[in-house]
């Protein structure tokens, strides 16, 4: 029997109002004791004012999918610089894959991780002998899976806890029982082993690659958020439902398609849709048989069987009661090469695009005026360059008028003037060359002194047939004189150092 039956109605009363107040401290939470992460949270919070402009670069670590924000203030880390930062799994060295960027400071951005360091010569050094690890434990992952002949693709290998864990990353078209291949990991690599399935998408991004376009993978390089992409992005594009032409590397529908898909559907409000009796501007109306979305034009077939193509602005609604048979007697006539209203809309683009050149231009020059304000205190300076002095006199170059110059004149050196053979031939060489002279015409006064002249054309001397010439002998070393004409550096004509035989016979 329950004892409160017993209670006086004091006691009863008592008994309620300390029931009401354990019900109030239940409801009531304690507040929680803030952690490590906690703390510096609130220290972030106290640092930073809100809508504060912080500066961050996003970091990239080997083996994970995903880049994360990292705070910089006021340092500077290029594209590509190696950095030891806080990862999920510990300090690790990633490498900046962004350039600085600006968000403003709000508490929904906590908590907010910065960059401890450069990565230095010893960190690197240590990050490839880890490296180096995860590669060993593959091999015997890849070993085991084909061992146990699991319908499994082994990913990435992650070592954590100070090289104490191990984690295997694999993909898989379904679920795997790998409980014997957990139980062998561990009896030969003797560290804890932990397994976890990924998406295609994941794999792909972890191991990056050039997607259809000739670039570095979204995923893999500034996606934060990718997947979840329905064929109807692709619908709204019209795009033909092709998996080689709509699909990624890793087989999924590209991530490109989420992203592109707001601009496709800001231009499509502007078009009537698909199969549409419509009404145009110009007075005729039909049925569009194609949308041109990125160009904003569409095609219309009338009901006898013209093909016109318009621009968005030439849509005047819904056309009531037209029919548009399904087959054309007289045939159709393609006109969607001459584009209906396109001379009025690129007049307009070409007045707006005048607009906003003469809006950037005073935007600018607003801006320079702000900049030498803050600089200077005045918009403009009063400075001016230097005027240019004209040289004195003395020290001024004197100008050579065409008429002034003087005409130039080649002197030949008397070194390379040649001697006259007739001087350089003695009395006693003609005394001992008389008789052979006599024999002999008489000599060209002219001298061929032009060594281009054909060779044809050069003066040669003639001889007679009356016998074999008698060379004469003289005292000279040069040999004896077989002619006027004496060689340079050698002897006459008849002499050894002439240019005459030797081995002619002397006259008997």
């Amino acid at each position: 029997m329950d004892s409160s039956s017993h209670d006086t109605p004091q006691e009863a009363e008592e008994n309620i109002i300390e029931n009401e107040q354990e019900t109030l401290n239940e409801n009531v939470e304690a507040p929680e004791a803030l952690n490590e992460f906690d703390a510096a949270d609130a220290e972030m919070v106290k640092e930073f004012k809100d809508n504060q402009v912080l500066r961050f670069v996003r970091v990239r670590f080997p083996g994970n999918n995903r880049s994360q924000a990292y705070y910089i203030g006021d340092n500077d880390y290029p594209l590509g610089q190696k950095v030891l930062a806080m990862s999920d799994r510990g300090m690790a060295v990633g490498f900046v894959n962004s350039f600085p960027y600006n968000v403003f400071f709000h508490k929904s951005i906590l908590p907010i991780r910065s960059i401890a360091k450069a990565a230095s010569a010893e960190d690197i050094k240590a990050d490839e002998d880890e490296f180096k690890e995860e590669r060993r434990l593959r091999e015997i992952a890849d070993r085991l899976i084909e061992k146990n002949q699991l319908d499994m693709a082994l990913t990435e290998v992650e070592l954590s806890s100070l090289g104490k864990k191990a984690i295997f990353y694999f993909t898989a078209p379904t679920r795997v029982d790998f409980r014997n291949l957990v139980h062998q990991l561990v009896s030969e690599l003797k560290m804890r082993i932990e397994l976890r399935q990924i998406s295609v998408r994941d794999r792909a991004a972890s191991v990056g690659g050039l997607g259809p376009c000739g670039r570095e993978l979204c995923c893999s390089s500034f996606l934060a958020k990718y997947g979840n992409v329905g064929i109807k992005l692709a619908k709204n594009q019209d795009l033909s439902l092709n998996s080689s032409k709509i699909n990624g590397v890793c087989g999924q529908l590209k991530c490109c398609l989420t992203y592109e898909d707001e601009v496709y559907q800001e231009k499509r409000k502007k078009l009537p849709r698909d199969n549409a009796i419509v009404k145009t501007k110009d007075g005729n109306a039909g049925k569009v048989v194609r949308l041109h979305i990125l160009t904003e034009q569409f095609e219309t077939i009338s009901p006898d069987g013209v093909i016109r193509r318009y621009v968005a602005d030439m849509w005047d609604g819904l056309a009531e009661g037209l029919e548009i048979p399904k087959y054309f007697e007289n045939g159709i006539t393609d006109n969607s090469k001459t584009v209906i209203g396109i001379d009025r809309v690129l007049a307009e683009k070409a007045a707006q695009y005048e607009i906003d050149v003469k809006e950037a231009k005073e935007s600018a020059k607003g801006f320079a005026d702000k900049i030498f304000q803050d600089l200077f205190g005045a918009t403009t300076l009063d400075w001016s360059l230097p005027e240019v002095q004209e040289p004195e006199e003395a020290n001024a170059r004197r100008k050579i008028m065409p008429d002034e110059e003087d005409e130039i004149q080649y002197v030949v050196p008397e070194d390379e003037i040649l001697d006259d053979d007739d001087d350089e031939d003695s009395e006693e060489d003609d005394e001992g060359n008389e008789e052979e002279s006599e024999s002999l015409p008489a000599p060209t006064p002219q001298r061929v002194d032009n060594h281009n002249q054909n060779r044809d054309q050069r003066p040669r001397p003639q001889h007679n047939n009356q016998g074999p010439r008698q060379p004469q002998h003289n005292n000279n070393n040069g040999g004896g004189g077989g002619g006027r004409r004496r060689r340079r550096g050698g002897g006459g004509r008849g002499g050894p150092g002439g240019g005459g035989n030797p081995n002619r016979p002397p006259q008997s």
